[in-house]
């Protein structure tokens, strides 16, 4: 099989895909142009399975480096803390909070948040609309403009088309802006899809992503999204499906991951070594 196949990374527990994504860009050249798809199910009550001795070992690694943890990198999708910490409010309730007292405390505590945050460009993008021959600046809850159109469609027992369940990230007007390095955004859209038994599936796309770096909290913070977003719809989030068109390890020496190699690889054997559970 061609080095350069698209590669597909399925399993009931974030750590452990992650854990093969990042073994498999440690194996590989940068500049090797092969995508890869990961796709995790395995909630329990909204929430991912974990291996927390993965993720441990990795939040170390992060920190010993200087870079955020993974709890950090989930928090720029979704505030998963506050959302449960506060009796999971609306979707409205949420974004009023977000914008006006967490937001500017991001931004005041790290210049890297001047551009804004993901969970911002969900629920307050800004964009232009053309109405009676001028164009007007619109600021619009993506969110909720989907809630409200699925409970709509409900109310009618109908659905809104799959389509429709579309989040912008990437903004061209933004983050157009000829640099030759931005750290935001990375994540461009967002999606969601529903089958036929209340379940809810996440979609998002990375052009490029770093998968030591930041890759387990975006898994995570989109998995959090998903929990959200389903219990704002009444379903059941069953899966996220992330594609990396380019998947880089990230700002690392190789040599530095030595011990983090050897813990995801021995999580891993072990996994594989367990006997398969008959299920009831």
């Amino acid at each position: 099989m061609s080095a350069n196949m698209p590669e597909v990374i399925a399993e009931h527990n974030l750590s452990l895909a992650w854990g093969k994504a990042f073994l498999t860009v440690m194996d590989r050249s940068d500049r090797l142009l092969a995508p890869l798809t990961i796709s995790i199910n395995g909630f329990d009550n909204g929430r991912p399975a974990e291996d927390m001795r993965i993720r441990q070992a990795l939040d170390n690694t992060l920190g010993h480096l200087g870079k955020y943890s993974s709890a950090v990198s989930a928090l720029t999708i979704f505030p998963y803390k506050h959302w449960d910490r506060e009796a999971r409010p609306d979707c409205h309730d949420l974004s009023d909070w977000y914008l006006t007292q967490f937001l500017p405390r991001l931004k005041a505590r790290d210049r890297l948040n001047m551009k804004g945050t993901y969970f911002e460009r969900m629920i307050a993008f800004q964009g232009a609309k053309h109405r009676d021959g001028r164009d007007e600046l619109v600021v619009k809850n993506q969110l909720q403009h989907i809630i409200e159109i699925w409970n709509r469609d409900r109310k009618n027992g109908t659905r809104p088309r799959q389509s429709a369940l579309q989040v912008a990230c990437f903004d061209p007007a933004k983050d157009h802006t000829g640099s030759t390095r931005s750290g935001f955004p990375c994540l461009q859209q967002v999606s969601f899809a529903y089958g036929d038994h209340s379940e809810l599936a996440v979609n998002a796309y990375y052009p490029t992503q770093y998968i030591f770096d930041r890759a387990y909290g975006n898994y995570l913070g989109l998995c959090h999204l998903g929990h959200f977003m389903a219990c704002e719809m009444g379903l059941q989030i069953a899966r996220l499906n992330c594609f990396i068109a380019h998947p880089e390890l990230g700002s690392v020496n190789k040599g530095a991951l030595t011990e983090l190699v050897a813990v995801v690889r021995d999580c891993l054997s072990i996994k594989s070594s367990e006997p398969n559970k008959k299920t009831i």
